[in-house]
Parts: structure tokens; sequence; C-alpha cells
């Protein structure tokens, strides 16, 4: 590297921008890594080490929640079935999972580890086990949970499979799962038919049962408990694998589930489709890209990787979903994160290298980790250069009153509005690279620059309420900000 950009890179990393460090620090994150526990090829601490060793200071794992498919044959669902089942955290156990994260935790104490989950809420049979074509559904339709805080809260997950989770709890309509019962009564009644008409004095029948009536007896009363034992234990569920899709239900009833307890949801690779065989069993997954404005009150979405060319480019479905915030058709933001997903394939020193997620936090710990992913303190890096690219300030400033908000935060806006961009590309870059400046889902303003770049734009017109986000594209990488949102006085 020559001597001039040597002490750029010196200087930009002690310096930093005026809002960036003087509130906040930039802390690295490596998000969504699975480990040997659920679907991973590595360790939970060759994890810890890997990140540490590539700069990263905080680590969300991934652990897939139940990975596990069954197909039952009706009538007899729950005892006739097929079960496959790989790694996960409710194999490995819940409490056993958690214990060996705080263990982690205590031999690493200079990273912040969260606990996140990955899971597929639903999954649906569709054709015939008896033909061709026989596919199972959505199976890799995910969703990122971080912040479940106990054991409970993992056991009470919402998924196909885990039907503590999907329990309607005690009700009326249980009721009618004691059906068989009303065979076992017709059972013993045919086991009390007599061979003969006689009576005794006190008009008791007598003689042997007949044994016509005996063999029917016993085969009723073996199949009303046989029936009785399919339908243990006599609960209703909201939803299962048998009754085809249920379109955004299981997803939306997923999120709520995780808003209730305090965690954050994502929505992953959503533009991926996956198409699979194991056996005689088709895996299919359609793209779900248009499930992000379909659901409401989740988190965020994973832009990278597959998130961006329907979804996170300018225009796409995340403008889309922030313009319905912003006109109040949304409770919540949504904000974009990038996720390595690696799993058993994964290269995680490769990975690491060639995406970097920066989290703003006012100090480096949980709480304030957890508050930054929250509240959308954050932009993400993806590409070859992805080490190379940073954004040291991009803020709306307030110029009459001299406040100045940054990347998550909403900006009260009484007099002119200044929007601020500053940052570097530290090794240089073959021509010049794009800073696009995207208003309400519309690129406001480009620009270009080589090496660093200090700018400022200045709206005159800016929305009653409404939102400036930053895409920065060079030749192999590409940066993407959270918004920072405007509300006109």
């Amino acid at each position: 590297m020559p001597g001039h950009r040597v002490l750029l890179l010196i200087l930009f990393l002690i310096c930093g921008s005026r809002v960036f460090a003087q509130d906040y620090i930039q802390v690295p994150a490596a998000i969504q890594v699975a480990s040997q526990i659920s679907d991973g090829k590595y360790t939970l601490q060759g994890i810890i080490s890997s990140a540490r060793d590539n700069g990263v200071r905080v680590v969300i794992t991934a652990e897939r929640d139940l990975m596990r498919w069954e197909y039952g044959i009706w009538p007899l669902r729950n005892i006739i079935k097929k079960r496959v089942e790989t790694g996960s955290i409710f194999k490995y156990g819940i409490k056993r999972y958690l214990g060996q994260v705080k263990r982690i935790r205590d031999r690493n104490p200079d990273m912040i580890i969260l606990a996140g989950v990955e899971s597929a809420p639903f999954y649906f049979w569709e054709g015939s086990v008896f033909k061709k074509g026989f596919s199972l559904k959505s199976w890799h339709k995910h969703i990122l949970t971080v912040g479940l805080a106990d054991a409970g809260d993992y056991s009470r997950l919402p998924i196909i499979g885990n039907k503590k989770g999907l329990s309607f709890g005690v009700s009326l309509r249980d009721l009618f799962l004691f059906w068989p019962l009303l065979i076992v009564l017709s059972g013993l009644a045919c086991l009390s038919k007599k061979a003969y008409d006689y009576k005794d004095a006190y008009g008791r029948k007598l003689g042997p049962v007949s044994s016509g009536w005996r063999k029917a007896g016993l085969a009723l009363v073996a199949v009303g408990f046989i029936f009785l034992a399919n339908n243990f234990p006599f609960r209703s569920y909201l939803f299962d694998q048998y009754n085809g899709d249920q379109g955004i239900l299981p997803y939306q009833n997923f999120i709520n589930y995780a808003n209730r307890q305090d965690s954050l949801t994502y929505w992953l690779h959503p533009e991926a489709s996956n198409r699979d065989k194991s056996g005689m069993v088709n895996i299919e997954t359609g793209e779900y890209s248009a499930d992000l404005l379909r659901t409401k009150d989740y988190t965020g979405f994973a832009v990278f990787h597959e998130g961006y060319r329907k979804v996170g480019r300018p225009g796409g479905l995340w403008d889309a979903a922030l313009i319905q915030y912003c006109n109040g058709q949304r409770n919540k933001p949504v904000w974009a994160i990038g996720t390595l997903g690696i799993d058993a394939n994964g290269d995680i020193g490769r990975q690491l290298k060639a995406l970097r997620m920066v989290l703003l936090v006012p100090e480096l710990n949980k709480r304030e980790v957890y508050n930054a992913l929250k509240t959308g303190r954050s932009y993400v890096v993806s590409g070859k250069s992805a080490q190379d690219l940073y954004l040291s300030n991009f803020s709306a400033q307030d110029t009459g009153a001299g406040t100045e908000k940054i990347i998550g935060e909403e900006l009260p806006l009484r007099g002119n509005l200044l929007i601020r961009i500053k940052g570097a590309f530290l090794r240089g870059q073959t021509g010049a690279f794009k800073i696009k400046l995207i208003k309400n889902g519309k690129v406001f303003r480009t620009f270009e620059a080589v090496e660093t770049f200090d700018l400022s734009a200045q709206d005159e017109d800016p929305a009653g309420f409404g939102y400036y986000r930053l895409e920065i594209e060079s030749a192999d990488s590409r940066l993407i900000t959270n918004p920072i949102f405007v509300r006109k006085q």
C-alpha cells in the first residue's frame, strides 16, 4: 500500500467523523453463523476465534430451532408416520445450548455474543405420498430471531413440529378430540351382550357373552383406544402441515410471538428459491420477497445476501415498506442487515472478509449492541472490497436549530435540511465509485468519488415525514445504510 494511503487509513481510524466518533463507535458484527450444534461445521469457540481474528467484536449465532419434518398417513397421522430430523437446538437440548453459549461468553469477555435462532415457522405437504410429485413446501422460508431470554421462550416457539408453541391451550374444541370414547363405549356395550336371554330372580342377564358380540366389542374397544392415542394430547392447534398453504398467518403469528418476548425478527434471504430432493420427496421453496410487505412489525431483513435485487435496490420493496411507515401504515420501520448465512458449506474466514456489518454504539456491551440492532443504527458493506469501504458520517442536520441525527434516528425539522456524507475507500479504487443519496425510494442525488469523500446536500423541499438512505457502489462492493427519518415541524 502506498505511503499516503497508509497515512489516510491511520487518520481515518483515529479521527473518524465528528458525529460517529463523538457519540458512537463503529463495531463490526457477524450475524447468522450456525455451529455444529445445528447445521454448521464450526464449533462455537471456533466461530468466536475466527471472528476475533478478522476484527469482529460482535457475533450473533443462528442455530436452527427444530430441523424436523414429518408426514403421517390419514386418519392415524400421529401413529403411522415418517419423521426426518437432523441437528438443532431442540434436539441438542435448549438448556444445554444456552449453557454452552454462557460458557463461551465467559471464556471470551472481549466479545459480545448474542444467541440467535433461525426458524422455518411453517411447511406444508403437497400431493400424495403414493404418487409422483409429492412435495415439501416452504421448508427454506426462514426468519432469524435475536433476543429470546430463556429456555421457556425457545420451547414455546410457534413452529410446525413444536405442538407446545402452536396449541390454542385448553378450549371447548378439545372436547371433540375425545370422540373415540364413543367407540370404546360401544365396544363395552357389545361385551355386555349375552348368548342367552335368561334372567335370574333379580333381573340380571345370565349366560356367557356371545362370541360374535365379544369379537365386535374387542375390536371396537381396540379401535377406540388407537384413535384416542392418535388424538393425544387432546389439543387443537393453530395450523398444521396437512391443510395446504396457510398464507402469511404462520409467519405473522411467529413475528407476533417474538415481539411479545421483546425479541428482534429478520426475514432471511427473501429472494432465494430452493429446490432439492430427499428420496421420493421434492423439497421446494419459492422466493418470498413479497412477504416483506404482507407481514408487519418485524425488525428487518437481510439485504445481503439474496435481498437486494427486488427488496434493497432503490425503489424496491424495502422502500415501499419504509414509505408505508412514513404514511402511518406501519407501526415500525424496516431495517436492513447483512448476514453471513454460514452453515455446513460456508467458509467463515472468506465470508467475514466479503461482508462487513457495522453497528454504531455509544459503548461496547450487550445492551447497546441489542439497541443498535433494534433501532437500525447500522450499515452494511458487501463485496471483495468490503473491508476497505468506510463510512464515517451520514447525518441529517437542521441548520437553523443546530440539531443533528444519524442513521436510524429521526430529525424534527424546523429550519433548513442539510445532509452530510463522509467516508473513504482506504486502498484506493480504479475509477470513481458512485454515492447515491436516496430520498423516499428515489435517487435524490448522485456523487462520484475516488478514495475519500466529504459531501453535503441540501433539500429545500423535504417531505412532511420522509427518509433518506445511502447506497455507495464501487466496481466490486456495495454499501447500504439504514435510513434517517426527517419529520417537518
